[in-house]
């Protein structure tokens, strides 16, 4: 059998609200879909694996004010690297439960990823 090499630059796309069936539905579903941005496989494998299985979904009445947020200043925050896109979620989505899971993902790339 030939073992093909793997690829050193694999990129996932993460969605940084997740798991999917959680995140299925409402104003929750929108913002999961914009805030996805690129991370290399091995990293994104880590977080899944190894620091966050779910992120708690906060009650649709925070996540369609978040949203309205999000719409209000789309364009620049779509600019915004992965770093960034998870303090904007910190700050916008006000629930105890959903910070402790953004503090933990902004922790986790800010190591691995470094300033970016």
């Amino acid at each position: 059998m030939i073992k093909l090499p793997k690829r050193k630059h694999q990129i996932n796309q993460h969605h940084i609200c997740f798991t999917r069936y959680n995140w299925k539905d409402g104003y929750a579903y929108k913002i999961r879909h914009a805030f996805v941005r690129p991370v290399p496989v091995p990293i994104h494998d880590e977080l899944h694996h190894d620091y966050l299985s779910d992120v708690p979904r906060p009650p649709e009445d925070v996540m369609k004010k978040a949203w309205a947020e999000y719409c209000a200043n789309k364009a620049e925050i779509d600019q915004y690297d992965i770093c960034r896109a998870i303090a904007w979620l910190y700050v916008h989505v006000e629930d105890t439960q959903f910070r402790k899971a953004m503090q933990i993902q902004l922790d986790f790339f800010h190591l691995n990823l470094g300033p970016e």
